[in-house]
């Protein structure tokens, strides 16, 4: 991930941030994580549990397994 947009204009790699958890007023550390443009908008309003096995998570090899501590623990919770 990249904090600024690239010279080629692909805002993908991009750092974002991402609700867990879709609801904006909850903005606090157990439900905010850093990703990229690409994951953020993969993830739209799905939940969690969802996203994390959709077809964009398998493609890119992304799973319970290979997200962050504060994904894996919402997932737990889910």
């Amino acid at each position: 991930m990249t904090e600024q947009m690239p010279l080629n204009g692909h805002r993908r790699s991009v750092a974002t941030w991402e609700h867990i958890i879709n609801d904006a007023r909850i903005i606090n550390r157990e439900n905010i994580a850093r990703c990229c443009a690409a994951c953020n908008s993969s993830k739209g309003t799905k939940k969690l549990s969802d996203w994390i096995q959709s077809k964009y998570c398998k493609k890119h090899g992304i799973s319970k397994d290979t997200v962050a501590d504060i994904v894996k623990n919402a997932l737990k919770t889910a």
